[in-house]
């Protein structure tokens, strides 16, 4: 199949009506590009050929891309215009946008897909019952976050996260093992709130 040509992807409002099957949308991906293993970005819309995407990550023309959406799906190619935090992105080979957007009715009854995951590696601290320990957060996402710590966690208990840079979080332990746990929030954090912390020297400490 022929290539679309760099300038379907022209930051206009008529971005759909020039890409044929385009799927508008808000799919949340993590970014990953050269000096950059991890950013939160938005896909607005998606076709066979390429996506427009949201981000505060400077991307130029002709930089590849990989963007990772929920459930692991994987989506790379290469810059093909940027304006402000948008950018249009024309995908290495042509992708099956039914199988991104779509779910099997088989599947139906499966588990939630997981949302991409941050490496973070950063400090915080956890709470039960009035007692605290300190803790590694390993990575986290908009709904969760596995922690290195030094004891177990009983599963299914309600502890309160307290990571720098971010408000104070509920949360239920999901597993944990000797070194590691999995927490879920019970308030998701916001794109917008994960975006910027992911962008501060909190992320990085």
């Amino acid at each position: 199949m022929e290539a679309i040509p760099a300038s379907a992807f022209e930051d206009r409002d008529d971005w759909v009506e020039r890409a044929p099957r385009a799927v508008a949308t808000l799919l949340v991906g993590k970014l990953s590009h050269e000096g950059n293993p991890g950013q939160l970005c938005r896909v607005r819309n998606i076709s066979e050929h390429g996506m427009q995407i949201d981000t505060i990550a400077s991307l130029l023309p002709a930089m590849k891309i990989s963007v990772e959406l929920r459930g692991g799906a994987q989506l790379s190619g290469a810059i093909a215009w940027t304006k402000g935090s948008r950018a249009g992105v024309r995908f290495d080979a042509p992708a099956d946008v039914n199988a991104i957007l779509g779910k099997p009715q088989a599947e139906a009854t499966a588990a939630r897909p997981r949302s991409p995951r941050f490496t973070a590696d950063v400090p915080a601290r956890i709470s039960s019952l009035g007692r605290s320990i300190d803790v590694i957060v390993a990575d986290l996402s908009q709904g969760g976050a596995c922690l290195r710590l030094q004891r177990t966690l009983r599963v299914d208990s309600e502890v309160i996260l307290m990571i720098p840079g971010l408000p104070t979080r509920r949360c239920t332990t999901r597993w944990s093992n000797e070194e590691f746990a999995g927490i879920a929030f019970h308030d998701p954090i916001s794109y917008t709130e994960l975006s910027a912390w992911l962008d501060s020297p909190a992320a990085h400490s």
